[in-house]
Formats: structure tokens, sequence, C-alpha cells
């Protein structure tokens, strides 16, 4: 009996090795399947931008962006491809010509494989960014950064608002809104690293004194939303509601953060107890702060931000020079003008 125990025994090891066996080579060939395909998948992608850089324009610049479907970045895309129309500038969006999902990194490869002219990028402070714009850079390739700022030795120009005057508009607004000393949160997506936080606060408190006694000893908290993925900024505004780790004023720095916390206000029942300040326009944005939800927001221009990224790439093929620093007006929406923003949108 012992025997033919230890017989089945080595039977049941054997068929657990052959299974082990089994699953380890099925994953392997999973992996080469998955590894030939993006392969494959990459090198469709940049062919299609290598076509496009001979289109019957003198520049072909790629824009990349972290969240290329929001309204502000697509009202971006189009003033800047409709300006580099007409000045020979061919500028492509490539996460809207390709049927996948790429990386904000994977996406910088592409273009520098397709041998573009000029890459217009949402700056951040990631390593991975940085080396892939140090690598551009070997290739001759221009880098403009837009809206946020990133590697100064690896990019011609930055694009976009004067951060201290942006800084401002929201001072303007908390000595409108606030009476009394209370906390105040800074939140922004992944894209607002703790430097531009930072960055922020200090001028924003510049911008308070003198302006208001009690507004200048606000406490000023700030958070980084630093997870990624279609529901992460979603996810984190929500456990911030969950577990009641708020403040009486909230600041959000980008579009995404403005809408969700927005809509968690609501469904939360906090409307009327938080003062939000929000960033960016868009129809969500303007209906928060038409409805009272939203105190007001502040965005930058994104058809000059476009036009003038365009411009910049013109400027620098034409003549080998370009600014170091190209500003873009920024503008306060509230309960005075948003009407006249709800009907610009509307028209779009």
């Amino acid at each position: 009996m012992k025997i033919l125990g230890g017989k089945r025994k080595l039977r049941s090891n054997s068929a657990l090795a052959i299974a082990a066996g089994c699953a380890v080579a099925f994953m392997f060939i999973a992996t080469i399947i998955s590894t030939v395909l993006y392969k494959q998948r990459m090198e469709e992608a940049v062919n299609l931008l290598a076509e496009a850089k001979y289109n019957q324009y003198d520049s072909y610049a790629v824009m990349i962006t972290s969240n290329d479907d929001s309204t502000f970045w697509q009202q971006v895309y189009k003033s800047a491809k409709d300006y580099g129309k007409e000045n020979g500038v061919y500028v492509d969006m490539i996460s809207q010509s390709v049927d996948a999902s790429f990386s904000k990194q994977e996406l910088l490869e592409m273009a520098i494989e397709a041998g573009c002219d000029a890459i217009f990028i949402e700056g951040d402070d990631s390593e991975e960014t940085a080396a892939k714009l140090s690598k551009a850079k070997r290739n001759g390739i221009a880098v403009f950064t837009i809206g946020s700022d990133a590697d100064l030795e690896s990019r011609i120009s930055y694009i976009g608002a004067n951060s201290y005057s942006v800084a401002s508009m929201y001072g303007t607004a908390l000595v409108d809104n606030v009476k009394t000393k209370a906390k105040v949160m800074v939140i922004g997506a992944n894209t607002v690293n703790e430097n531009m936080e930072s960055t922020f606060i200090n001028n924003l408190q510049t911008s308070l004194i003198g302006e208001n006694k009690d507004n200048v000893n606000l406490q000023f908290e700030a958070r980084a939303i630093a997870e990624t993925g279609p529901f992460a900024i979603e996810e984190y505004v929500q456990n911030l509601f969950k577990e009641n780790d708020l403040a009486p004023i909230v600041i959000c720095l980008d579009e995404e953060t403005t809408a969700a916390f927005y809509q968690a206000m609501i469904d939360y029942n906090k409307v009327g107890s938080i003062l939000l300040f929000g960033s960016d326009k868009s129809q969500t944005i303007l209906t928060g702060i038409k409805q009272h939800v939203i105190v007001s927001s502040v965005y930058v221009d994104a058809e000059a931000l476009g036009k003038a990224a365009a411009a910049a790439v013109a400027e620098y093929r034409d003549t080998g020079y370009v600014s170091d620093y190209i500003s873009v007006d920024a503008k306060l929406i509230d309960s005075r003008n948003v009407e006249e923003e709800l009907q610009e949108v509307d028209s779009e």
C-alpha cells in the first residue's frame, strides 16, 4: 500500500510539473506575440508620420500632451494646425492618427523616429520625458514646451502664460470671495509637478501682499495626483471626499481635476461648503461657474497658444532663432462673464 501511495504522489507531481511548464510556455509565446504586434504598430505609426512629413509643407511638427482628447488641447491643436497650414508648418497630433493607445514617451519615440522637424510637448519633470527630449535634441529636432516647461537644456523655447500673472488672477478671485483665514488646498494632476505647485503658491502669496491682511495668512497645502490612468484623477478626488480629507477652499490647476472636483461636490452634497477655484475652460467647467458651484476659473487662451506655437516653429525655421520664452495671455472667468464664454463655446 505504501508503494502504491508513492506512485500516486509521483504521478500527481508530474502532472503539476507538466501544467506549470505549459503555463510558462504559453506566457512566453504570448509575450513574444504581444511584442511583435506592438513593434508592428509602432512601425506602422512611424511610417504614417513619415508620410505626413512630405505633404507639401516646409516643416513637420508633432504635438504631444498629457491628454490629447481634452477640450483645451484640442483647441490648441486646431489653432496650431490652422496657422501652420498658412505658413508651411504641418502640425500633427499623432495620438489622433493611430488606432492604438501609446504613452507620452512612446509618442515621443515615434516622433523622433519619424524624423519630424519640431516637437510641441506639454512639459513635465519625469526622467523618461527628459531622456526622450535629450534624444530629440541629438537628432536635430527642435523642441518647444507648451503650457508647462521641461528640461531647459533640451528645449528651444517655452510657450505659455506668465506664471505670476496666472497666480495673480487666482489671488484676485480669493480676495473677492474669501473674508476670513482658512486652509487652501492646491491640487493638480500628474502634469502639475511639485515644483510647479510650489512656484504657484509662492507667486500667489506674493500677489496677495497688500491686498487683504486676512488673505495674506491663508494656509496653503499642495497636493499632486501622481497616479496615471483613465480614472486616476476621479478616483483620487473621490477618495478625498470619502475620507473627508478636504479644505474649505480648493484650487485645481488643470481641467480634469477641476471637472472631477466639481462633480464630486455635487455627488457628496458639498456645494456651498467648499469654495472651488478651477483651471481652463470647458462646457462642464463653465456650467459649474454658472451654477455657482465653481467660483471662477483661470484659463490660457488656447487659440493664442496654438498660433504662437506654430509661429515659433516657422520663425525658427526661417531665421534659426526664436525667443526663449513666448508669453500667451490668460483670462479669469467668473459669474460676470461666464454667459459670454458659454456662448463662445456653444458656437464652436
